[in-house]
């Protein structure tokens, strides 16, 4: 049967149904990994930094909840949650009592959140090329880093 003998109201539906079986050209949101499901990530970032902006991106495309607060200096913020100078980067998050400081993959924050370990939060310093939100290719492995009580950073997860 040709398209001319389904008749408008048919062929609308006919387009309607294919539309639905293939998700209209979209794929299902992302869900958080581990137990982030339902947990809000505060990202702390200047309003002009365009990678800030991608890491927001990113965070959400794998379905985290994510509120941005935006700053021109994160320096007290950073300074008063305890990141040591050398871990920091261009933004800085917060989930529950952690600080997730810079470029860091969800995998990182869902261990972190799985474990739950005695520390001030965990970092990725400084800005990486092929890091989550930075444009480029990763030359190699990156340390992310556990920050103590105490403020010491200690190698905590490669990636």
């Amino acid at each position: 049967m040709s398209i001319r003998g389904i008749g408008g109201r048919g062929l609308a539906l006919g387009i309607l149904g294919i539309l639905i079986l293939t998700g209209c050209g979209t794929s299902a949101p992302a869900r958080p990994p581990g137990g982030l499901g339902g947990e809000v990530i505060t990202v702390y970032k200047t309003p002009t930094c365009g990678c800030c902006e991608e890491y927001v991106r990113y965070l959400r495309g794998h379905g985290l909840a994510v509120h941005v607060v935006e700053q021109d200096d994160l320096e007290p913020l950073k300074r008063r949650w305890g990141i040591p100078e050398a871990m920091w980067s261009c933004h800085t998050a917060r989930i529950g009592p952690y600080a997730v400081e810079g470029h860091v993959p969800v995998e990182a924050i869902a261990r972190l959140w799985a474990e739950r370990p005695s520390a001030l939060g965990i970092a990725l310093p400084g800005m990486p090329p092929g890091s989550p939100g930075m444009g480029g290719a990763r030359t190699g492995p990156l340390t992310l880093y556990l920050i103590a009580p105490d403020g010491a950073a200690h190698p905590w997860m490669p990636w």
